[in-house]
C-alpha cells in the first residue's frame, strides 16, 4: 500500500532560530518529488535569510513522516533546511545543521552524545476567569485526585504508535508538583535524534489535546505565580565511540563519576551565564528561575540535589552514569541547547575544568551565605549582554548568534514598551499571549 494513500496534503516542518515550529503544506504528488528535489520557500520571514537572498530549500526527513491522528487525511515530516542556489548544500544558519555539526566535531573526539529529556507542561480547561489548571493535585498524586493522568496516559500511548524512526519512545510520566501540571520523560537516544524527539513532543501534545478534549497543553516556564514552572531538564552521557561504553562512570568514585564528566561539568558550569540565554532565553523563563520553587539559579552540582543547577541522578548501572542539566525549558530551541550544550563540556573535558568549588550536598535556596554561589542572569538585560560577549556561542552558530541576540532584544523591547518595570514575581497577559503555545 502506497504510504501517501489517503493523504491530502503534507506539513513539511522546520524551526526557526528560536525553535518554533514552521510548514509549508504540500500536495503528496509535490511531496514525491521534494524528497529529491526539496522545497523552496521564504526564508526571510523566519529570520533565517535576508530578503534580497531569501529562497531556501526543505528536504524532507522521510523517517519522521507520520500521519496526524487529528486528521488521518494529512501528515507530518521534519525537513532539514538546505541553500537554493541548485547545489543544495545544508544552510548554514538551519539550527539543525549546527547540532549535527556539532555531534561531528563530539564523534571526531570519541565520544556519542546521549540525551533524555523531561517534558513539563499544565494542562489548562476553560474556567470562569479563563484558562486554569484542570485540578488541584500535586507531586505523584493519583486518581481521581490527578485529572491529569487520563490525558498523560493517551499521550504516553499515541507518542509511540505514530511510527517514525528513531521511535518516539516515552519512559515514565506522572503528575508533577503544581496543580494541572505533569510530566513525561523521553527516554535516552543519540543528541540529534532527541531533538528532533522534543519538536515532535511539542508540536504532537499540544495538537492532540487540544483537538481530542478542547485542552491546552501549555509548555510555557512560567503559566502562573507563586507556584512552579515547567523545566525541560536535559540529561546528559558520552558514550565511547569504539566500545559504546559510557565514559561518565567510574566505579571507584564515591559518586561514579568519571573524570570525563566531572570536566564535562565544569564546561557546563564555567559557561553557565551565556548559556542562560540559549536553555532559558524568552522573558517568560526569567520568571521560573526564581528562589524556591525548584528552578536552579545558583551556579551549583552535587548528587541529588535538586536545588542546584546539575544535579547528578541516582544509578545502579555504568549504562545510567548521567549529569542532569536543570536549567533548560521549552522555550529554548534543543539544537542550539544541545549543540552549546556538547561544547561546552567538550571545552571543559579539553581544558580539564574542575567543578569541584561548585560542589554543594546542601539546599542552595537556604544557605546562610548567600553569596558562596554565583547566580544566572536574572534580567532579560543580564541574559542578552552575556550571550554578545560570548566567543564560544559566536564559535558554535557562526552567523546565527547575531540574529539570535537580535531577536532576544526585539522581544524584550516589545516587552517594554508595555511593562516598564521589571518584576520577576508577575506573570503577565503579553508572555500568555507569546508563549502559551510554543
Amino acid at each position: 500500500m502506497d504510504y501517501l494513500e489517503g493523504i491530502s496534503h503534507v506539513e513539511m516542518q522546520f524551526v526557526n532560530i528560536l525553535g518554533r515550529v514552521k510548514a509549508i503544506e504540500i500536495s503528496p504528488q509535490r511531496y514525491k518529488k521534494a524528497i529529491e528535489r526539496g522545497k523552496v520557500f521564504d526564508g526571510s520571514s523566519v529570520d533565517l535569510s535576508p530578503i534580497e537572498n531569501s529562497d531556501l530549500t526543505l528536504i524532507p526527513i522521510t523517517e519522521t513522516f507520520f500521519r496526524l491522528p487529528w486528521n488521518k487525511r494529512a501528515a507530518r515530516v521534519l525537513c532539514d533546511i538546505y541553500t537554493a542556489d541548485g547545489k543544495l548544500r545544508e544552510y548554514e544558519l538551519s539550527p539543525r545543521y549546527i547540532l549535527k555539526k556539532q555531534v561531528e566535531k563530539c564523534e571526531k573526539r570519541g565520544f556519542k552524545p546521549y540525551m533524555a529529556v523531561e517534558n513539563e507542561f499544565f494542562i489548562l480547561k476553560e474556567g470562569s476567569n479563563g484558562l486554569e489548571p484542570i485540578d488541584k493535585a500535586g507531586y505523584c498524586d493519583v486518581t481521581p485526585k490527578d485529572k491529569t493522568k487520563k490525558y498523560r496516559q493517551e499521550l504516553f500511548e499515541a507518542l509511540p504508535s505514530i511510527k517514525i524512526e528513531p521511535i518516539v519512545e516515552p519512559e515514565y510520566t506522572h503528575h508533577e508538583v503544581a496543580p494541572g501540571e505533569g510530566e513525561i520523560t523521553l527516554k535516552y537516544d543519540k543528541a540529534l535524534e532527541m531533538a528532533d524527539k522534543i519538536i515532535t513532543f511539542r508540536y504532537f501534545s499540544q495538537n492532540y489535546l487540544d483537538y481530542f478534549h478542547g485542552l491546552t497543553l501549555t509548555l510555557m516556564p512560567k503559566f502562573r505565580e507563586g507556584i512552579n514552572g515547567n523545566g525541560l531538564h536535559h540529561h546528559v552521557s558520552l558514550f565511547n565511540i569504539k566500545n559504546n561504553e559510557n565514559t561518565f562512570y567510574d566505579e571507584k568514585d564515591t559518586l561514579y563519576l568519571s573524570d570525563t564528566a566531572r570536566f564535562f561539568i565544569g564546561g557546563i558550569l564555567d559557561k553557565f551565564k551565556p548559556l542562560t540565554g540559549i536553555a532559558t532565553p524568552s522573558i517568560n523563563s526569567r520568571k521560573r528561575l526564581v528562589p524556591g520553587y525548584e528552578a536552579p539559579i545558583n551556579r551549583a552540582w552535587g548528587p541529588k540535589n535538586r536545588s542546584a543547577l546539575i544535579r547528578i541522578p541516582s544509578f545502579q548501572t555504568q549504562k545510567e552514569a548521567r549529569i542532569e542539566f536543570r536549567m533548560p525549558d521549552s522555550t529554548s530551541n534543543p539544537y542550539l541547547l544541545e549543540a552549546y550544550l556538547i561544547a561546552a563540556g567538550l571545552r571543559g573535558i579539553e581544558k580539564k575544568i574542575d567543578p569541584e568549588e561548585f560542589y554543594t550536598e546542601e539546599n542552595t535556596y537556604k544557605l546562610e551565605n548567600q553569596e558562596k554561589f554565583e547566580t544566572v542572569p536574572r534580567t532579560p538585560e543580564e541574559v542578552i549582554e552575556e550571550l554578545k560577549k560570548d566567543e564560544l556561542a559566536k564559535e558554535i552558530f557562526g552567523k546565527i548568534k547575531e540574529k539570535y541576540v537580535n531577536l532576544l532584544e526585539k522581544e524584550w523591547k516589545e516587552y517594554k514598551e508595555i511593562h516598564k518595570v521589571w518584576n520577576p514575581e508577575k506573570v503577565t497577559k503579553w508572555e500568555i499571549e507569546k508563549y502559551l503555545i510554543l
